[in-house]
């Protein structure tokens, strides 16, 4: 069985290889220039493009036909972004359309992740896990569709400014929050749309409400009985800094997975930012 996720699933080479997911990349435009986010996109350079650009940084979806191509050879599970925030949940089911033309008899199920980035990385690794351990196609979409219901993706962001271009987020909200150092801490509202929980003065304080968010979340499960995965935005050592704190405060968590953001996640949380899923 086949996993199939669109490039806002950040994997780095090594949970590449562990989940051995394919990629339908999305491509980000900025400044006229279009940036396929197969992997090879560079971010440090990447991210200074979006910074000296006044104009939002576009994003644009697999198209369906693309989604068909890799959809053809196996019966396949499909992760995308939350249908509320882009297209390629809709290019995907048609794409799906597709490929059942050409091979009536191929499984193929399509998740709405209704999250991003860390979310739908932690579905990936859960498909993998499922399929690993035998369970039949029927019995993982079950699992995992009850998972995204119960998921949480909570993140930290140093800047509000893409949100701001790209209409996430009020301009005059993007300047209070700039002038008076004020970080938001958001989440998704369990249907796939982004909300404010909290807010702080301060990065640090912000990241220290996202792990406290994240252990009224868990309290009470048992002891490293779950998963979380982070993902991180050209911020290494601030990743670490988080990752000891959840192992610090938040006792259910066991393994704490790591990745770099790609080019689609990038380009939402910007330098600095923290995305973490569980």
């Amino acid at each position: 069985m086949k996993i199939l996720a669109d490039s806002s699933c950040d994997l780095s080479p090594e949970l590449r290889e562990r989940t051995k997911a394919c990629t339908a990349p999305l491509t980000i435009t900025i400044s006229g220039v279009d940036y396929v986010d197969d992997g090879t996109v560079e971010i440090a350079p990447y991210l200074a493009a979006m910074k000296s650009c006044k104009e939002p940084a576009r994003s644009a979806c697999p198209s369906p036909d693309l989604y068909a191509m890799e959809m053809k050879d196996d019966d396949c599970f499909v992760i995308t972004l939350s249908s509320k925030l882009s297209g390629s949940h809709n290019a995907a089911m048609l794409g799906k359309d597709l490929a059942l033309e050409e091979v009536p008899e191929r499984r193929i199920h399509v998740f709405d992740s209704e999250s991003a980035s860390a979310g739908e990385t932690y579905i990936a690794l859960m498909i993998r896990d499922l399929i690993n351990e035998g369970l039949s196609f029927e019995e993982i979409i079950k699992a995992v569709d009850e998972k995204i219901r119960t998921m949480h993706t909570l993140f930290v962001l140093d800047s509000l400014e893409n949100l701001v271009k790209n209409g996430r987020v009020s301009r005059a909200v993007g300047l209070v929050a700039g002038v008076l150092s004020i970080r938001l801490v958001m989440s998704d509202d369990g249907h796939g749309n982004i909300k404010n929980i909290s807010k702080a003065r301060g990065t640090k304080a912000a990241l220290t409400q996202m792990v406290e968010n994240c252990r009224k979340h868990t309290d009470g499960l048992p002891q490293s009985s779950q998963r979380l995965v982070l993902s991180y935005c050209n911020c290494p050592e601030r990743a670490e800094q988080v990752a000891r704190m959840i192992r610090e405060k938040c006792p259910a968590i066991g393994e704490i997975v790591m990745t770099p953001t790609g080019a689609l996640s990038s380009m939402y949380a910007y330098d600095g930012g923290i995305v973490i899923a569980y």
